[in-house]
């Protein structure tokens, strides 16, 4: 019996590790250079190209969001703060693969700055598979979105009709390492508690 508080144990903190970890960038697929504008929070244009942001999710155009008695245009302000981190830089994304839509899934720069990462610290966007600690942050300084009310953009497509997306990095080692764990613990807590 011991054994196994000691091997769920040891799993605890493998699974604690492995959650600080960054999640490793996928292979690059390619890479695009050039003046971007924004056609949301989330995507924009390099040369006709289009660009999904990698890893976050913005509120999607004609979504609004609430502060306090106060309803506000969320997908439209978060439209403007990308439009204003990208404006008159230029930007250059290490590209992923593409989305289900067609979309080439990239991490982008502007001016030497994290786009994504930008956008989700700023409150204007969550994490979706990256940028989970600046999304705390965001959280914990009630920055943009965080401020009022809102419903995550994939729930508001969902409930709205709109089509469903998942998470860029589903799948990846750290969420597979992660489920592995939480089997194991399950299965030794049955074993522990059962007999």
């Amino acid at each position: 019996m011991i054994s196994g508080w000691v091997f769920l144990f040891l799993l605890s903190i493998g699974a604690y590790v492995a959650a600080k970890l960054p999640p490793p960038e996928p292979p690059v697929t390619g890479q695009l250079r050039g003046s971007a504008s924004a056609s949301d929070g989330d995507s924009l244009r390099i040369n006709g190209r289009r660009i999904r942001l990698e890893g976050i999710d913005a509120p999607e155009i004609g979504q609004t969001c609430g502060r306090g008695e106060a309803v506000w245009d969320c997908g439209a302000e978060a439209r403007l703060r990308l439009k204003r981190l990208i404006e008159g830089a230029t930007t250059a994304c290490r590209l992923h693969g593409r989305d289900r839509y067609g979309r080439e899934l990239g991490v982008c720069e502007a001016d030497g700055r994290d786009i994504g990462r930008e956008m989700v610290l700023s409150g204007h966007a969550v994490s979706y598979g990256l940028y989970r600690d600046e999304e705390e942050a965001a959280r914990g300084e009630k920055a943009g979105l965080w401020e009022g009310d809102f419903i995550r953009p994939q729930e508001w497509r969902r409930s709205n009709g709109k089509a469903d997306e998942s998470p860029h990095l589903a799948g990846d080692w750290l969420e597979l390492i992660t489920r592995w764990l939480e089997e194991q613990v399950s299965a030794i807590a049955a074993r522990v508690l059962g007999g």
